[in-house]
Parts: structure tokens; C-alpha cells; sequence
């Protein structure tokens, strides 16, 4: 099959195999100026890679920036920007599934883009010593689709409706899910990321998994039927023990979202620095595989809100075509 310009261009951002960070942090805040605004950003869960991400970024900011931002453990990216959309956090966790989704909805049309920093292809996770081979196995079986209120359970429930199949779903947080798969009450779970990712490897490191693959029919059933998908081919390694070299899948992409209220300049500063090889460092500390994607890049091809005004400046200015559909009106 060819591959959509948006599933070729996630995968040519992917310079080589992506390392995964599970940290447990807290936000160290810096000292900036006493005039600086209190900003609050909306967080995924604690044990989560993209945590400590955010926990990187932030602090980065914090300091070369004079912002005095913290983050709020929402547990996703659905649940943040639900928190977004009712102005108790300033930006926060964003994937394409639940911007398409808020843009659709009432007050949507505030949602704004700051970037995207990572593609995130579907990994569906079942135990080795399991029967289950394919996405039909799963049929009746005790599935935890992703930590509750999270994008990733969302996708999780809408391709399992697209391709007419009914896990026993296992609905916990990320930890309880993680906790339950190793005390044997349920079979698997999906988890959204690149490999190496940390929370796959706990679940490995008590209780040998295997990965199943979507089939191409499956995979591209998904992507015709629910647009901010694109076909994904991952490649797990020897992360989690032996697994296939290739597995087929689909894709959405993370990010930091935000609103129209947000002060241009606060957004273009952030785009500055994360755009930056020193920001990108900076993320790198948190979540190693950050420097192995170009996030403008990413930004400009995954988006599906339209860029915040101070983020669409930054990109005149350093001469990037901003797609039409990324205007803000």
C-alpha cells in the first residue's frame, strides 16, 4: 500500500529507533523574574515517558525563558485538554485523536496548536504464554485500552468499534492497568509510543510480552474510517525479548496544545526554544528519543488545530510554509 503524505511524513522524521525514559519527577520550578505570569500546564500521567518530558521542557523554560510554569498530573491528553477547554490549565498534552475530537465540539474553535514532538503508533500488548496471535484473539478477554480518561483509551475503544471487535475492557489508571497486567488479571493492554518504551519493558521485566500486529486490511479499515490516523510500521527490537522485526499498525501524534488566549508572546517564545537545538537537548533529558524528530517538522505535517499566532510567527520568520488548514481565521 502507499502511504498517505501524513504517514510518509511522520515516518521520515524518525531518524532511527526511539529510546524511551519511565521517570517518576517532580517539577523543579526556577527561579525567574517576580513579574513572570503563572502558567499551568496540563500533564499526562506520572508514569508515563512523555512525563518526563514535560518535566524536561518545563523546566528548561522555566529557566532560560523566566516563565513560572507547573505541571498538573491530569493522566492524558483527553483529560488535559478537557481541563484546557475550561481554562484551569494554560496548555497541556495534546494527541491529534482529542484535538479532532474538541475542534468538533462546542468552544473548539479556541483550541490552538503550540507542536508536536512525537509520533505515536498503537502497540498492542498481550502476554507471551498467552493464545492470542491477532486483534480478533482479543474478542471476550480481560484488555486494559490505556490509562482511563487518556487519548489512548479513546483510540483504543474507537478501532476496536471499526473493526467490530469486544475486549472484556480492563478501565484502571496507567499504574493500576501496569499492576494488573503483572498480577495475571488481564491478558494485555495498549500503550502508544516508539520503542524502547519503559512502561512495555516493566510490564516485560515480570511477565514476557509479545506484540500483535494489526493486518494491512485492519490498519487501513482504521485510517479510512477515523482520519487522524495514518498506517505505522514499528519496529520493537530486542526490547522486550524476541518479537516480529515489523509490526503494522496505526498512528496519531503527541504534543503541547493550547487556546487562543494564550499571550502570543508566551507562544512564541516556547516555539523558539523547543524549535532550537538547545531546547531539543533540554527534551532530550527527560525523554531521550526527543532529538530523533524534528518538531516543526512534526508540527507542521500532524497538526489538525491551527497553529497559535505565536507560533505561526515564529515559522514566517524563519521561512517555513505554514499549510493552509493551520491558519488561524
Amino acid at each position: 500500500m502507499t502511504q498517505s503524505p501524513r504517514s510518509r511524513a511522520f515516518s521520515s522524521m524518525i531518524r532511527t529507533g526511539m529510546a524511551g525514559l519511565a521517570l517518576a519527577a517532580g517539577l523543579a520550578v526556577a527561579t525567574g523574574p517576580a513579574s513572570a505570569q503563572r502558567l499551568a500546564m496540563g500533564g499526562t500521567h506520572g508514569q508515563s515517558a512523555f512525563y518526563a518530558y514535560q518535566v524536561a521542557v518545563v523546566s528548561d523554560w522555566n529557566k532560560t525563558l523566566g516563565m513560572n510554569m507547573s505541571i498538573q498530573e491530569l493522566g492524558g491528553a483527553s483529560a488535559s485538554t478537557t481541563a484546557l477547554m475550561r481554562g484551569e490549565v494554560d496548555m497541556g498534552i495534546a494527541v491529534t485523536s482529542s484535538d479532532y475530537a474538541t475542534m468538533k465540539g462546542k468552544g473548539g474553535e479556541k483550541l490552538r496548536t503550540l507542536y508536536y514532538f512525537a509520533p505515536l503508533p498503537a502497540n498492542w500488548v498481550v502476554a507471551a504464554d498467552s493464545d492470542i496471535k491477532s486483534m480478533s484473539d482479543l474478542a471476550g478477554k480481560q484488555f486494559n485500552p490505556g490509562g482511563r480518561g487518556s487519548a489512548t483509551e479513546k483510540q483504543a475503544d474507537e478501532i476496536m468499534k471499526v473493526l467490530g471487535i469486544a475486549p472484556e475492557m480492563f478501565r484502571a489508571g496507567g499504574t493500576d492497568a501496569l499492576e494488573s497486567y503483572q498480577n495475571r488479571r488481564i491478558v494485555g493492554f495498549m500503550k502508544a509510543g516508539l520503542h524502547p518504551d519503559g512502561y512495555i519493558q516493566q510490564a516485560h521485566a515480570s511477565r514476557p510480552i509479545r506484540m500483535i500486529p494489526m493486518t494491512q486490511a485492519e490498519a487501513e479499515k482504521v485510517v479510512t474510517e477515523i482520519p487522524y490516523f495514518s498506517v505505522a510500521k514499528v519496529t520493537p527490537g530486542d526490547n522486550y525479548g524476541s518479537q516480529p522485526a515489523d509490526i503494522t499498525t496505526v498512528q496519531t501524534a503527541i504534543g503541547i496544545n493550547t487556546t487562543s488566549d494564550l499571550p502570543e508572546k508566551v507562544a512564541y517564545e516556547v516555539a523558539k526554544r523547543i524549535f532550537s537545538a538547545e531546547g531539543m537537548a533540554a527534551a532530550k533529558s527527560g525523554y531521550p528519543a526527543a532529538d530523533r524528530v524534528i518538531p516543526a517538522d512534526l508540527t507542521l505535517s500532524a497538526s489538525v488545530a491551527p497553529l497559535h499566532p505565536g507560533v505561526a510567527r515564529y515559522f514566517k520568520e524563519v521561512g517555513a510554509a505554514v499549510p493552509a488548514r493551520l491558519a488561524a481565521k
